[in-house]
């Protein structure tokens, strides 16, 4: 009797009307104290009101059953497959979507229906990793700062490596006080690849040039990354793995006046253990520590090199010259590896043309330091 009163009655009633009686009705079924019979005609009902072409009827809908246990989950998921206005309230609000019905309807759904389902409350992990992998880069945002999703840290790995070029994104990365050293790597290198095409792009610096002085900079990036990580060997292990551990970050490493990383990529790549690497290290002469270097993968034609700057770091101090962590290159050091370079009987062309650059890099850190570019101003003024 109500299906047919109501549908009679739908015919010629305007929207605004079919609206709220819609709501009144999807409220009847959730709050009223309704009869089996009754309660099946209200549902069946407000399934046929899943057809009205007016939006603001399903909306109706859709908002009154959104928080409701006591919606009927059919109609509920054939609302959360709708428009994105008529979807929004159910996807954000409603306890009858399973992790599965989110996982679907992320999968199949575009950016409003992703960032909906970012915005629940208590995300459960299987639906935060499959927007960190399918989500566009505004409900990976949503995702981030939803401090009540589970996300894993190979979900925000995920995500720093699909959008880490992303501004909104990356700020919501860094503000995560659990992110990795793994995680905090990929953002660097992403935000490094973005300015590398934007500068060469402009044509301001070569591509050849950006793209250097864009790996000099993560290099940087990682030394001081390394510093900051308890886990230093891992971190290693997952530059070796993405093919960014280098003999120039090894060199750089050690040219700066920490051996953190040094240290712990000898002993993570050799296999050796850290308190033997760290004894070789400081007897850089000896066997010991040309067989550990070789172990680990390093250029042999380096070799005098990396004893030249292990040498002087011995006599200046490593810590001293770590400038607090960031990874400035020490210019006494860099003047011995030369010196190593010029008494080699290797092919060290290429280790030479680095480590002058390295040197012209080393001097101008050093500019910056004994005058800071606050009292030049002062001095021009």
């Amino acid at each position: 009797m109500i299906a047919e009163r109501y549908l009679e009655w739908a015919e010629t009633a305007p929207q605004h009307m079919r609206a709220e009686a819609a709501a009144a009705l999807a409220r009847s079924y959730i709050h009223d104290d309704l009869d089996a019979h009754s309660r099946a005609e209200v549902e069946q009902v407000l399934t046929r009101m899943l057809d009205d072409v007016s939006l603001s009827v399903r909306c109706a809908v859709s908002e009154t059953l959104a928080p409701s246990a006591q919606a009927p989950h059919s109609i509920v998921l054939s609302l959360a497959q709708d428009a994105p206005d008529v979807a929004e309230p159910v996807l954000e609000r409603s306890p009858l979507l399973s992790d599965l019905d989110l996982v679907d309807l992320v999968a199949v759904g575009g950016g409003r229906v992703q960032i909906a389902v970012a915005s629940r409350a208590r995300l459960n992990a299987p639906v935060a990793a499959a927007l960190a992998e399918v989500g566009c880069a505004a409900a990976c945002e949503a995702l981030l700062l939803n401090t009540t999703a589970w996300l894993t840290p190979s979900a925000v790995a995920t995500i720093a490596r699909r959008h880490g070029r992303d501004g909104a994104v990356r700020d919501a990365l860094l503000a995560r006080p659990e992110l990795s050293a793994e995680t905090r790597q990929l953002i660097m290198r992403s935000v490094a690849e973005a300015l590398t095409t934007f500068v060469s792009g402009c044509g301001w610096l070569s591509s050849d040039r950006a793209r250097r002085a864009a790996e000099d900079a993560c290099d940087r990036g990682a030394i001081a990354i390394a510093g900051s990580t308890e886990d230093t060997a891992r971190f290693v292990r997952h530059l070796a793995k993405l093919g960014q551990f280098t003999p120039t970050l090894a060199l750089r490493s050690v040219l700066s006046g920490d051996l953190t990383l040094f240290e712990a990529a000898l002993s993570a790549l050799s296999g050796q253990s850290p308190a033997r690497v760290a004894g070789f290290v400081r007897d850089s002469d000896g066997r010991g520590f040309a067989s550990v270097y070789a172990e680990a993968g390093l250029p042999g034609a380096a070799l005098p090199v990396f004893r030249a700057a292990l040498a002087a770091g011995r006599e200046v101090g490593f810590a001293d010259d770590a400038s607090g962590g960031q990874a400035a290159l020490s210019r006494r050091m860099v003047e011995r590896a030369l010196t190593a370079c010029e008494g080699s009987e290797l092919d060290v062309g290429p280790l030479r043309a680095l480590l002058r650059r390295f040197g012209a890099e080393a001097a101008r850190e050093e500019a910056r330091r004994n005058y800071p570019a606050e009292a030049l101003a002062a001095q021009a003024a």
